[in-house]
């Protein structure tokens, strides 16, 4: 229950349909089946830095959209977009998502991406390194908490904006994993 000023985040969990196929790329033979495979093309990447680098002062976040599948019994995501969280609440060791922000994240979801879904979440660290804080690890336990869900953290500080994926495990713990680049691939 929210306390009187507080604001609650509300992604409402979605049923997924699984595209069934192959994996969209291969993967190390020492990737653990049991964890979710995560895949972006590089321009995507790309764009998330540039994002992120942005702004070296303030914490930015956003959501991350795209595909969520399954290839015999090993689940996988593809990042394909993602939605900044521009109405969100911007602090030097914290991003708060704000309703407006949800909101707006929504509204975008729809007249932009009908056709994906949200895959996870993402926030940058300015100078403070890749990992989930306690108040990460509040937003991901309580709002992305889908077994397709992701955290992608970004320290936009680093030379090459290093970039962090954590996914979660059998026991509801993140563990950071690679994310496979895969090339552009035609919906058509």
């Amino acid at each position: 229950m929210a306390e009187p000023g507080e604001i609650r985040i509300r992604i409402k969990p979605v049923k997924t349909k699984t595209e069934k196929g192959k994996l969209p790329a291969k993967i190390g033979p020492d990737y653990p089946s049991t964890l979710l495979v995560v895949y972006a093309t590089a321009a995507v990447l790309d764009s998330l830095r540039r994002y992120a680098a942005s702004d070296l002062d303030y914490e930015l976040g956003g959501v991350l959209v795209g595909r969520v599948g399954k290839s015999s019994r090993r689940l996988y995501i593809v990042i394909e977009n993602f939605i900044a969280a521009r109405k969100g609440i911007s602090r030097r060791a914290s991003f708060e998502f704000t309703n407006e922000a949800q909101q707006e994240v929504h509204e975008i979801l729809q007249s932009e991406f009908k056709d994906l879904k949200i895959i996870g979440w993402f926030h940058t660290h300015p100078g403070y390194g890749i990992f989930l804080s306690g108040a990460d690890q509040f937003i991901d336990q309580n709002y992305f908490n889908q077994k397709y869900h992701v955290a992608v953290v970004l320290d936009p500080t680093k030379k090459e904006v290093d970039l962090g994926v954590f996914v979660w495990d059998r026991e509801k713990n993140r563990v950071r994993v690679l994310v496979f680049e895969m090339q552009f691939r035609n919906r058509s």
